[in-house]
C-alpha cells in the first residue's frame, strides 16, 4: 500500500512534513485537497485539517504526530538531534514555531490598517531578533539540520510566499539561514516534487 499525503500547497505545516518525507528519502503520494475543495480529504478523514495522512491504510492526522510516526517507522535520517536534551529543545522550537510563529504569520497576512500592518511587523521583530540570535554563527540549530529547522523554514518560506513579505535585511543570520536550507534542500535531491512544490 502507498503512503498517500493530503495536503494544501500552501500549508506551512504540509510544507513541514514534505521536508521531512525528503529528508528520510520515503516515497509517498500526494492528494491536492484544492482539486475536490478537500472532499476527497473529508471523505477519507472526517475533518477538514491538512497534512493528514494515509499511511497504509491508517489516518493520521497533525503534522507533528505524522513526523514521529515516519521517524519511528524510517529512524534513518533522524529528524531529531542526538541527546534527550536535544531533542526536547528541538520538540520546544517545533511547537513554538507552529504556534506562535504561524499566529505572526497570520496577524500580517490579515492586517487591514495600516495600524494592524504595523503592529504585525514590530510582532515579527521580536521574532526575527530572536532567531538571528538562534542561529548566530550556526547553519542549523543542531549539528545538522532538525524538525526545529524544517518548522522554523517553513513558516518563513510561508512569510516570504504567501504573505510577500521579506525578511529585513538587518537580520543577517535568518537570511543565511534561508538560503542554506534552499540550497541544503536542493544540493541533497530530496525529490523533483518537492523542489518543484516548495523552493
Amino acid at each position: 500500500m502507498a503512503i498517500k499525503l493530503f495536503q494544501s500547497q500552501t500549508s506551512m505545516f504540509c510544507e513541514k512534513v514534505r521536508i521531512v518525507f525528503a529528508m528520510k528519502k520515503i516515497p509517498y503520494d500526494i492528494v491536492d485537497v484544492r482539486k475536490d475543495d478537500r472532499k476527497s480529504l473529508i471523505e477519507y478523514t472526517g475533518q477538514r485539517k491538512v497534512p493528514s495522512m494515509d499511511y497504509n491504510g491508517k489516518c493520521v492526522i497533525d503534522s507533528t504526530i505524522i513526523s514521529a510516526l515516519l521517524e519511528k517507522d524510517y529512524p534513518a535520517n533522524s529528524i531529531y538531534p542526538e541527546g534527550a536534551a536535544n531533542k526536547g529543545l528541538c520538540l520546544a522550537l517545533e511547537d513554538w514555531s507552529d504556534e506562535v510563529l504561524i499566529h505572526a504569520n497570520h496577524a500580517i497576512r490579515r492586517a487591514d490598517t495600516p495600524e494592524a500592518r504595523k503592529k504585525a511587523e514590530e510582532e515579527w521583530a521580536v521574532h526575527f531578533k530572536t532567531l538571528d540570535q538562534i542561529y548566530t554563527g550556526k547553519k542549523f540549530i543542531f549539528d545538522r539540520m532538525s524538525l526545529a529547522d524544517a518548522a522554523i523554514f517553513s513558516q518563513l518560506h510561508y512569510l516570504y510566499t504567501a504573505v510577500n513579505y521579506e525578511v529585513p535585511a538587518e537580520y543577517k543570520n535568518v537570511r543565511a539561514f534561508l538560503e542554506n536550507m534552499r540550497q541544503t534542500l536542493k544540493l541533497k535531491s530530496l525529490g523533483d516534487s518537492f523542489e518543484a512544490q516548495s523552493l
